[in-house]
């Protein structure tokens, strides 16, 4: 399996306010923007053919492309991984499944999928 590394840069990013402000730092992999025009960033790793097996956010969606499912991921605070589909549906499109935990935090749940792709803010050691 090969590993995929990009990153999302959001220039203007949804008002965050109270619980919903995340800054996580670690070497920068994810940033949040505390102000409603700030720049905010993540790198992810992709993990090919793999799925997380959490429970996906509400606001879990289709798109047309990875980095699209990424940029949904950066605008949503909880959100620190997502699965996207390794195919398109019969509309074209990929399904995204935002989540609040990554392979990190529950390794477990990792399995081998044909379906998916999982994708986790890069960890630099």
């Amino acid at each position: 399996m090969f590993n995929l590394l990009f990153t999302v840069i959001m220039f203007c990013s949804p008002c965050v306010t109270g619980q919903h402000q995340r800054l996580i730092q670690g070497d920068h992999g994810l940033k949040r923007s505390r102000f409603q025009h700030g720049v905010s960033y993540a790198n992810f790793e992709a993990y090919k053919f793999q799925h997380l097996q959490g429970s996906p956010l509400d606001s879990s969606c289709e798109v047309c492309r990875a980095k699209e499912c990424a940029l949904a991921c950066s605008a949503n605070a909880p959100c620190i991984s997502f699965n996207v589909a390794s195919s398109a549906n019969e509309n074209g499109k990929l399904r995204c499944e935002l989540l609040s935990e990554d392979k990190f935090r529950s390794p477990n749940k990792l399995t081998v999928s044909q379906q998916f792709h999982h994708y986790s803010i890069k960890v630099i050691l």
